[in-house]
């Protein structure tokens, strides 16, 4: 089975699709990205869906009780206040494997601060 990489996204409001575009460059590095993930209540973000058409991938949405429960490198007291989770771009890219599966690094924050971004890789989603 070969190894797929699944970008995850955690992101304000504001954010646009460039926001989104710099998190995921330098998150992504040199690696194929198959899809997005990014918690429920994001999915029908405008930026998101922008981001999905540009790169014609799909974008999954992970539940608030997944996302809680996937432990992260990156713990940030806000993040854990808010959504109760270290980091809410790690977590929606662990989330979607069935197997193991792994970070390629810590999450990735825009030039502008409205969009982070981390890289999972793993088989099976």
């Amino acid at each position: 089975m070969s190894l797929v990489c699944i970008a995850g996204f955690g992101f304000r409001s504001l954010a646009n699709i460039n926001s989104l575009v710099n998190a995921l460059n330098k998150a992504a590095d040199k690696h194929k990205i198959s899809g997005f993930s990014v918690p429920e209540d994001k999915v029908d973000h405008p930026a998101l869906k922008a981001l999905a058409k540009k790169y014609e991938l799909p974008v999954y949405a992970v539940s608030e009780e997944v996302i809680k429960s996937v432990e992260t490198i990156t713990q940030s007291e806000v993040v854990i206040e808010k959504r109760q989770t270290g980091s809410v771009a790690e977590s929606a890219a662990l989330a979607l494997f069935h197997g193991s599966a792994k970070l390629l690094g810590p999450r990735q924050i825009s030039d502008d601060g409205l969009a982070v971004c981390a890289v999972a890789e793993g088989e099976g989603i």
